[in-house]
């Protein structure tokens, strides 16, 4: 008996991930939600970070497969009109500069309501607001996201709204 994977090329969605740098190391992909730091030139492969509660009968135990049917678990993407919902309304130069991206989904992939979860990903495009970046800081960043072999793009847009329709246009 054979498994005939749900898609044949790579689902394409859209994610948002924190660039973070320091002047000791190049930026690098970081999960909004996780502490997950996605590696440079590898997939990167989705584990179940469910925590466990020891109290019963709440103990939920990790599984392996992610992503699993019962769960959150898996790399996710979504259209972009959801990514919209984890940013901030002013990009602002903090120490984590946050980015949006196109990300490839692969492997077994689900799809819910607002977008996919998947088993491996890799970013295919990525979009650095630089407005509120120093020119040596916006440099490094989008110098160390090359090290991901894929385009890194420079948005001037300052607010959400700015920086999205400078994408659309980009990605079209």
């Amino acid at each position: 008996m054979s498994v005939t994977p749900d898609y044949v090329e790579p689902v394409l969605g859209w994610r948002a991930w924190y660039a973070v740098d320091d002047v000791a190391t190049t930026a690098r992909l970081s999960s909004v939600f996780h502490s997950t730091v996605w590696p440079a030139r590898a997939p990167l492969v989705a584990a179940c970070e469910r925590h466990r509660i020891p109290i019963f009968p709440f103990t939920r135990k990790r599984h392996d497969g992610a992503p699993h049917a019962g769960c959150t678990c898996g790399i996710h993407a979504a259209t972009m009109n959801t990514v919209r919902t984890y940013l901030p309304d002013r990009f602002s130069g903090s120490h984590v500069v946050p980015v949006l991206g196109r990300v490839a989904l692969w492997g077994v992939v689900h799809e819910y309501e607002r977008g996919w979860r998947a088993s491996h990903a890799y970013p295919a495009c990525i979009y650095v607001p630089i407005v509120e970046l120093s020119p040596e800081r916006g440099e490094r960043v989008i110098d160390g996201l090359s090290r991901y072999g894929v385009p890194v793009l420079a948005i001037d847009g300052v607010t959400l709204d700015d920086v999205i329709e400078e994408i659309t246009v980009l990605a079209a």
